[in-house]
């Protein structure tokens, strides 16, 4: 039985997920599907991790310009110590980076 053939890219829409995820719930060796699987979680895990961190400079910057927590948490549609911890995110933004970086360089090292 020949394998479906792989999207070139990773989904965008729901439609092209729905599609992405049929044709990965094909691929026949479950190793292969494990290991395809995995590859697209820690890529969309990165983008999401990245999309928090500028979500939560945003805020920062806006609260940084004179904007007030309250104001920011009206306009935004969220409750105050929503704001507050967007703001409190992106302090941690530096050490967070920082340790992803060391983990990847050790992961690289005993990949060699």
């Amino acid at each position: 039985m020949a394998e479906r053939k792989r999207p070139d890219r990773s989904p965008r829409t729901s439609d092209e997920t729905e599609a992405f995820l049929a044709w990965l719930n094909g691929v026949p060796d479950p190793q292969e599907r494990y290991r395809r699987a995995t590859e697209e979680l820690e890529m969309h895990q990165q983008a999401v991790e990245k999309l928090s961190s500028v979500r939560a400079l945003a805020v920062t910057d806006a609260y940084q310009s004179g904007d007030s927590v309250r104001g920011l948490a009206e306009r935004l549609g969220v409750s105050p110590s929503r704001v507050h911890q967007l703001i409190q995110e992106a302090k941690v933004q530096p050490a967070k980076e920082a340790g992803r970086k060391r983990r990847q360089s050790g992961r690289q090292k005993g990949n060699t």
